[in-house]
């Protein structure tokens, strides 16, 4: 719980940095744009752990540690008087924060696609 509310103002104190960062003014609209940002970025961190957490990648670095022990021919007598498998530990990641990260994300696109549609159709 604790996590999720500092992610949350470190996100929204990170818009406003962006706001000012980009456009030099604070104004409501461009902040309004710099929320969704950050919140498409929440979004897109939540994947990435969900890729690594899946062990997306795990296939593509064990076939290539196996075709270099392959192709390397020290290494495979190395292997070979030690008596070693070409089988690795497979360690699996958790992160319990992923989720924390996609409802914050998804929080802030909903409000700032709200808010925009609100500002277009009602006038300013």
């Amino acid at each position: 719980m604790k996590f999720r509310i500092v992610l949350f103002f470190t996100s929204i104190i990170t818009s406003f940095f962006i706001t000012y960062l980009i456009h030099q003014t604070l104004s409501l609209y461009k902040w309004i744009d710099s929320l969704f940002l950050v919140g498409l970025l929440l979004i897109v961190t939540s994947a990435i752990l969900l890729l690594i957490e899946g062990q997306f990648f795990t296939a593509f670095i064990k076939s290539c540690k196996h075709f270099f022990s392959r192709v390397n021919r020290k290494e495979q007598v190395i292997r070979e008087s030690e008596m070693r498998s070409n089988h690795t530990a497979s360690y699996q990641n958790k992160f319990p924060s992923r989720r924390f990260f996609f409802e914050i994300g998804i929080l802030f696109c909903v409000v700032s696609f709200v808010v925009s549609t609100t500002v277009y159709y009602f006038g300013r």
